[in-house]
């Protein structure tokens, strides 16, 4: 997992985006009642953080990639999708 441990948080990144973005955009509309959706947004700076520290390693660790590999990156893109549709 340590070879693509740059593109699994650029990954994770994009999750907590999504997540707040759907929740935030529930109602179909942006305002005050969101407030809380983005104040927990900033409690997971970390996450976003670490998501763009390393965005530049995601490319390399991409060109090799084994079987295993791959299948935590689609395991990791399915998690996302399902989450976005739920």
């Amino acid at each position: 997992m340590a070879e693509i441990k740059e593109s699994l948080e650029l990954l994770e990144g994009l999750k907590v985006i999504a997540v707040s973005a759907k929740q935030v955009l529930k109602d179909g509309k942006v305002d005050l009642a969101d407030l809380p959706v983005l104040l927990s947004l900033l409690s997971q700076l970390g996450v976003l953080s670490a998501a763009v520290e390393g965005v530049d390693k995601v490319i390399p660790e991409l060109k090799d990639l084994t079987v295993e590999e791959i299948n935590q990156i689609l395991a990791k893109v399915f998690e996302i999708v399902a989450i976005v549709k739920a």
